[in-house]
């Protein structure tokens, strides 16, 4: 029935996606009310004047696409109090005097100034502002003209995604920016995203970089936010940027800005989307028939009986698993939004529902969410600004098992058909419940219930002097439940589990900003003093052994075992913060900044951290000798240092702690006792990275061109060591280490074709080179360990990146079949030891890239968006379960390692796999037979929209549209995706592909 009721649902969207069809042609045939791009302005007859010698003007404001402008400005030149703005059609009438000129403008577009003389009725084009030097970007605690810039910032506008269909905030940065990583590690509806700003910069805590949204950081993540409120989003990335946050810059930092109302009537956004996704690739598996033949042909003729295999050759019997968990997912993405205001008093309120089902059964994800967003010059010398954003997210169940379903044998029966219970597998997967069971008879749902809200008074002291006063707090109940029956598998034990876990913020920014002109002189300073505070709550609830399964994880009293667990933690943070910023005539540019902040989190002396930076810059653009040259709009050379630092320890991490434990005492009664888990380290202090930046912009013929090489080094690395178990075991923190990330970045904007037909096209490209350089003097640290794959899949090592691979050299065959390795002297064996294990690869990218398109004609505008990444390696641990008979993994499911292995090919010189029956082969996980190249490149957008015009459909503007994301991947990986990958850095085993979509899509602007 839930299908049928989503079938339907989906028909009818489509089909109301379809009825405006007929007015396509119409659109077409009918003449455009608005001039061409050569007639901004259209003289009509002129009317009498009134006594006062004011003359009734009246006019129609359009975009160069003929669409009208809501809310556009219209002001009296020299008596800018005197003017009005257009309303719902474009529209304003305004009385002038004889002769005045008008100024027209409209945020992101350039203004015009007309001369009214005898002109009583307008029709105005204003261009878009595609130059954007004039652009104001948000900065650290303040903004900053484009053009002035002196650290390394990137932005992303929401012009550049408008024609998206995006899902989460994230997606918006991803291949948009220079030296920003954004990776989706799995494909399963509302899974974070890995995001890296110029490489990692630390080994035992996050590298994520500093979210702050709106003036207020953002400590519960991004998950909550509307894509389509983001007006704009910038990354700060070198020192000078970065440092006016301190303790918190040194992953990078990442300003998020939302829409605002403007000055008019009232604008209603209706925005409607309906996406179908599929899986884009799957392993190429032994059907049931061909895997029964293979059983037989391996492990003995009377494996299968002729009569089951006649069965699974005829079809009537055998299970094809990938067919029975995936489907078609719906995807539904529903915006509302209403803007509006006055001269005083601005508004937006906007409410987002979006509900995700994954590409595999019985999994979706929801997202419903509201914002306002309010500013009001309540008196000349006071504005308020608040804005607040609530979101209630669910994720019913993690999605399938995808390494069960490429390796679960195609050949075994489902259940036992008297009692209900789900079959293992007899033939391939040793230990691992039924993927198809797993997801009728368990379930889970995850909730996030958040908060982010902030209040900001600005008081405009005197002229050039400005205090603000803002508020924020940032709040996140997040309750899961899971429920797991005693039907999952013969002897499976039924549990449940229950836990809420609260985060509470807040933080209060006090900012004193002066800036004033004297001359060519331009001087700001700015003076913040920031404390802020957090404190989280956990409550856990566990049973098994559930006396009866009638309400899953509702009732711990089912329970004949029970145990529950609390936490309380809390920490906060002080800051102090002066910045200056000097410019001489747009020409040279200081910048000087320093910060100190004060962490709970460490002791005595060693609480405070200062983060001093710098930055200059000279605009050769600007100089005399440049004066006569048309061509070179800015040529500005950058140059910065700066230090960040990270106090992303938990709280009480420093002190020493005692573990409760039990010990039996040579009884078989339990005593509870004590241990030091974890010692006490009073002299713990900040981990500093200290950044190197130095750049170009450069305008030129209509290009917008950036390029900067910076060097990262963190030091000081709070670096948790291991206590070796025969001294008691336990943890501790230490200041000692070091990374370094050293790399360049390349962005270039420009419009090719201006005219009938625009074209605008992006390019960047950021290589980034990541070495350990020491490691608290160990030699080594060994990651990714998988006792049922032999161990280590990873090491740390000085003089290599992080998430380098740990494996043995493959070389092919002997005369038997079975696999060779090289040794460390150099010779071949078919048994090597981890004396012969070499350093290889590396998880994260050397290059990432990022090609964005956009194409507009008439009424039509096609996006087109690719995404790639090169230089670095994932270690196919899928591929090696389903192509070995090792550990778990008993026989092989993929149709390569039987039809192209040693034992089925004619001439041994084609092998592609070795031998299935020859004992003295040697598969292991960890060998470079399974490190891949997993460079790729992504049609990661297409779409196509058409725009009705208001004039035609009457009643608002329709814009209609069809996308597919993740079209076509262009890798030699031999997994599902090359991105994906799962709890360790680099290891795709099981991970979940990143799906194709098509979505449809409508817009309406009332």
């Amino acid at each position: 029935m839930k299908v049928t009721r989503k079938s339907k649902r989906l028909l009818s969207i489509l089909f109301v996606f379809l009825l405006p069809s007929h007015l396509f042609s119409q659109a077409a045939s009918m003449p455009m009310e608005a001039p061409t791009e050569g007639e901004p302005v259209t003289e009509v007859q002129e009317d009498e004047t009134d006594e006062g010698g004011n003359r009734t003007i009246k006019g129609i404001i359009y975009d160069e696409q003929g669409e009208t402008i809501i809310g556009a400005s219209v002001l009296i030149k020299g008596e800018e109090t005197t003017g009005t703005t257009s309303d719902m059609d474009g529209k304003f009438t305004l009385s002038v005097p004889q002769g005045s000129t008008l100024v027209i403008s409209y945020i992101g577009y350039h203004p015009q100034e007309i001369k009214i003389r005898k002109r009583t009725a307008l029709h105005v084009i204003l261009k878009e502002d595609n130059q954007l030097l004039e652009e104001v970007v948000v900065v650290g605690y303040g903004t900053v003209k484009k053009s002035d810039l002196t650290g390394s910032v990137s932005g992303v506008s929401t012009r550049q995604f408008k024609n998206q269909p995006v899902k989460r905030v994230e997606n918006i940065l991803q291949g948009r920016t220079p030296g920003v990583e954004v990776t989706a590690t799995s494909g399963v509806p509302g899974a974070g995203m890995k995001v890296r700003v110029r490489g990692t910069t630390s080994i035992n805590k996050s590298s994520d970089p500093l979210y702050v949204i709106d003036g207020i950081i953002s400590s519960s993540g991004l998950d909550g936010i509307n894509p389509s409120d983001i007006q704009s989003m910038e990354v700060l990335k070198d020192a000078s940027s970065t440092a006016i946050y301190g303790s918190r810059g040194s992953n990078g930092v990442i300003l998020i800005t939302t829409k605002g109302g403007s000055e008019g009537k009232a604008s209603i956004t209706f925005d409607a989307s309906v996406g179908l996704s599929t899986v884009r690739k799957q392993y190429e598996l032994l059907n049931a028939y061909e895997y029964a033949t293979a059983l037989n042909d391996i492990r003995g003729s009377s494996t299968i009986s002729a009569e089951d295999l006649e069965a699974y050759k005829n079809g009537t019997k055998g299970i094809n698993w990938a067919d029975l968990i995936t489907h078609t997912g719906i995807t539904q993405d529903y915006r509302l939004s209403i803007s509006g205001g006055n001269a005083k008093v601005k508004y937006l309120i906007s409410g987002n529902m979006l509900d995700q089902e994954a590409v595999t059964i019985r999994t979706d994800y929801k997202r419903y969410g509201i914002r306002a967003n309010i500013d009001a010059d309540v008196k000349p010398w006071l504005t308020i600004s608040a804005k607040m954003n609530a979101s209630s997210l669910h994720k019913h169940n993690d999605g399938a098992n995808w390494f069960h379903i490429t390796n679960f044998s195609p050949t075994m029966e489902m259940k036992d058909p008297e009692t209900g219970i789900y079959n293992r597998d007899p033939y391939n997967i040793a230990n691992g419940s039924n993927p198809y069971g797993e997801l009728m008879v368990n379930y889970s749902d995850s909730y996030s219930y958040n908060l982010n809200a902030n209040l900001t008074l600005l008081f405009k002291i005197m002229k050039g002097l400005t205090f603000s006063v803002q508020g924020g707090y940032d709040y996140d109940h997040s309750p899961s439940y899971s429920f797991k029956s005693k039907l999952e598998a013969p002897g499976a034990i039924n549990s449940m589990n229950n836990t809420s876990n609260m985060h509470n913020y807040w933080q209060n920014t006090n900012n004193l900003t002066w800036q004033r002109q004297f001359g060519d002189h331009n001087v700001t300073a700015m003076a913040v003093w920031e404390i802020s505070r957090s404190w989280d709550t956990g409550l856990q609830g566990t049973g098994s052994n559930l006396n009866n399964e009638s309400v899953g994880y509702w009732n711990i009293a089912n329970a004949a075992i029970r145990n529950a667990s609390n936490s309380y933690t809390e920490a906060s943070l002080a800051s102090g913060i002066i910045r200056a910023n000097y410019d001489y005539k747009k020409r040279y540019f200081i910048t000087a900044a320093l910060r100190a902040d004060g962490s709970s989190k460490f002791q005595g002396n060693n609480k405070w951290g200062y983060f001093p930076s710098a930055a200059v810059a000279w605009d050769i653009a600007k100089e005399k000798f440049m004066s006569n040259q048309h061509i070179l709009e800015q040529l500005k050379l950058r140059g910065s240092f700066g230090v960040t630092g990270n106090q992303d320890i938990a709280a009480y991490s420093t002190l020493g702690m005692l573990s409760g434990a039990t010990y039996g005492w040579g009884t078989s009664n339990a005593y509870t006792g004590y241990w030091g888990n974890q010692f006490p380290t009073p002299d713990i202090t900040w981990e500093k990275t200290y950044q190197y930046d130095l750049g170009v912009d450069l305008s030129l013929g209509g290009f917008n061109i950036t390029f900067d090489w910076f060097k990262k080094i963190t030091k000081d690395l709070l670096f948790q060591k291991q206590v070796p178990k025969y001294n008691g075991g336990g943890t501790y923190w230490v200041n000692q280490g070091e990374l370094k990330n050293t790399g360049v970045e390349f962005s270039v904007n420009t419009f090719p074709v201006k005219g009938t037909v625009t074209w605008e096209t992006g390019f960047n490209a950021a290589y980034v080179k990541n070495e350990v350089t020491d490691l608290a003097g160990s030699d080594f640290v060994l990651t990714a360990n998988y006792s049922d794959l032999g161990g280590a899949m990873q090491i740390m090592k000085p003089g290599y990146p992080m998430g380098s691979f740990y494996v043995y050299q493959w070389k092919g065959f002997d005369d038997k079949g079975a696999n060779l390795y090289q040794k460390a002297d150099g010779s071949l064996t078919t048994s090597p030891t981890s004396d012969d294990l070499v350093v290889k690869g590396q998880a994260s990218p050397k290059w990432t890239m990022g090609w964005n398109n956009t194409i507009s004609w008439k009424n039509w505008t096609v996006n087109i968006f690719f995404n790639a990444a090169t230089g670095y390696n994932r270690l196919n641990i899928s591929r090696y379960t389903a192509a070995s008979m090792t550990g778990n993994s008993r026989f092989v499911t993929l149709r390569d390692a039987y039809f192209k292995g040693w034992d089925h090919v004619s001439n041994k010189a084609e092998a592609a796999y070795p031998s299935l029956t020859n004992t003295e082969s040697k598969n292991y996980a960890n060998s470079d037979f399974w490190l891949e190249d997993a460079s790729f490149v992504k049609l990661k957008n297409v779409s196509i929209s058409y725009r009705i015009p208001r004039r035609v459909a009457k009643f608002a503007s329709i814009q209609l549209s069809v996308s597919a994301q993740d079209l076509f991947t262009i890798t030699r990986y031999k997994g599902m995706d090359p991105e994906v990958y799962t709890s360790y850095d680099g290891l795709d085993y099981g991970a979940y592909p990143i799906p194709r979509t098509i979505t449809f899509g409508a817009k309406i602007r009332f």
